[in-house]
């Protein structure tokens, strides 16, 4: 699911300001950014869009903005929030141009259960000159291997643990070929997980108050509480 207040990456609800970064979403930006190889953020215009889509979008921002709380208050009972597939996809509509890389276009999240997909077209030249820097092999390789523009598909297995969420990439499809599990673990270790901070072979520490994550059929529930550290 990257997501929440306008620069979104993959270390987020960390806070609730705005322009604060979802760190309960953090496996669901990983993911994001795995399927479009994201690097860094990017300057970019909202998109226009209708008022429905506009209203889930900042319903998604409130929402966050709950799960980023750092209310040192202990209550009785935190009510779960419940985040829809269709609010983060209204807030992709709304402001992936902010965030996204030159050549990565309509962005998507499909949530079942312990399932999540995310899905773009990329146009993989476009993106080859959005990095000039001969450094950055991981888009180099990709342009190498992929031309044009391409309907890119990321499945990923999500598994809510005590300690936090663990991620396992099940298949990575460009066009109609499969990516080879090597380019695929090339690109997390070497160029994604060094950017973003994560480490996918470890689970990814829940927001204060949250306990578990459910994963449905077109939403992603956060189950509150005391945990036993807090």
């Amino acid at each position: 699911m990257k997501l929440p207040t306008r620069d979104l990456d993959a270390s987020a609800c960390t806070s609730a300001k705005p322009a604060g970064r979802p760190n309960a979403l953090r496996a669901v930006a990983a993911l994001a950014a795995i399927s479009i190889c994201i690097v860094a953020p990017w300057p970019g215009k909202s998109e226009t869009v209708d008022p429905a889509t506009l209203a889930a979008s900042k319903s998604l921002e409130a929402k966050l903005l709950i799960l980023g709380s750092k209310d040192t208050h202990i209550a009785s009972f935190y009510p779960p929030v419940i985040i829809t597939e269709y609010e983060a996809n209204a807030y992709l509509k709304v402001h992936s141009g902010e965030f996204l890389p030159p050549g990565v276009r309509t962005p998507t999240l499909n949530v079942q259960p312990e399932h999540l997909t995310a899905t773009t077209d990329v146009d993989f030249d476009q993106l080859s000159r959005a990095y000039p820097n001969p450094n950055d092999i991981g888009p180099k390789v990709l342009a190498a291997m992929f031309h044009g523009t391409q309907h890119v598909t990321v499945t990923a297995k999500i598994q809510s643990q005590p300690t936090g969420v663990m991620v396992h990439i099940e298949q990575v499809v460009v066009g109609s070929m499969n990516v080879p599990n090597w380019l695929v673990d090339y690109m997390v270790q070497n160029v994604l997980q060094p950017r973003y901070g994560f480490d996918l072979s470890k689970p990814t520490p829940y927001p204060d108050h949250v306990t578990q994550i459910v994963l449905g059929s077109g939403q992603v529930t956060f189950l509150r509480g005391v945990r036993k550290n807090q």
